[in-house]
């Protein structure tokens, strides 16, 4: 969409004694112009976005920061994916494992590249791909929208992201005046909709990550409300969250709770 795409993840995790805590970020930026997420496993999860951040790394002889191809990396990846997966506790496979990759290809398209009218530029890519293979799902339509994850089967949850990317829908109509406008009110979207209609699973606390050609930028739903009645601002604000397994150990045991086999 408009040369860029993003990863939207929200941060809770069902631990394997059936409780829940918002208390994971599930997507970061990886390299050069790619951003990614988990769900499945918390344990595999982080080990799979370390092994694409470390293969992702600029080499140091590089004269230009360059960009990845997403398909490359992905095609690449998918054998050291599945034998991080192979390696895990039985405990961690079956909370399965999935990733989502959104990046910036500057390939031209093959399904259009022999259309003249069509004016080849840079273009987002989504990539899915699962446990145990981690095969990649590759999508490259215009103002596609792929769900990884326990949102996934919602319908609720599925309909409203579809509807932020319809054609003439106010968020498109927003992100052409003002870059980020886009992916700031899909974050207070889905907000209102855990809130209004609380989805077991799914924190309203969301992490969005959008990436272009040039740049990553990150953000969270945060917002600030003013009730009619004047007592003063309601605040929405990220609660602390885990950036790596080892932080979300330390989390789980202040808690006081057992981190094996917690599912995101």
């Amino acid at each position: 969409m408009f040369g860029y795409g993003a990863v939207m993840s929200d941060v809770r995790v069902t631990f394997s004694d059936g409780s829940q805590r918002d208390i994971v970020q599930k997507a970061y930026g990886l390299g050069p112009f790619i951003v990614g997420g988990f769900a499945g496993s918390v344990k595999i999860g982080f080990d799979m976005l370390v092994s694409l951040q470390q293969m992702l790394v600029v080499p140091e002889t590089a004269t230009e920061p360059g960009a990845w191809e997403p398909i490359e990396v992905a095609n690449h990846w998918k054998a050291i994916a599945a034998g991080i997966f192979s390696a895990a506790h039985p405990s961690e496979q079956a909370g399965q494992s999935h990733i989502m990759l959104v990046g910036i290809s500057h390939e031209a398209d093959p399904a259009t590249v022999h259309m003249p009218n069509v004016v080849q530029g840079p273009r987002a890519i989504i990539i899915r791909m699962r446990s145990p293979n981690f095969e990649p799902e590759i999508t490259s339509r215009r103002l596609s929208v792929e769900h990884i994850g326990s949102g996934a089967g919602v319908v609720r949850y599925t309909e409203l992201m579809q509807s932020y990317f319809d054609i003439g829908s106010d968020t498109l109509k927003a992100e052409t005046a003002a870059f980020g406008m886009w992916p700031r009110m899909l974050g207070h979207g889905v907000m209102r909709l855990v809130e209004d209609n609380p989805i077991d699973g799914i924190s309203p606390h969301v992490h969005i990550l959008v990436c272009r050609s040039g740049d990553i930028i990150a953000m969270a739903n945060d917002s600030r409300k003013f009730p009619q009645d004047g007592s003063g601002p309601i605040e929405f604000k990220m609660p602390p969250v885990a950036r790596s397994y080892s932080e979300f150990l330390a989390m789980c045991q202040a808690d006081g709770i057992g981190a094996q086999g917690a599912v995101a």
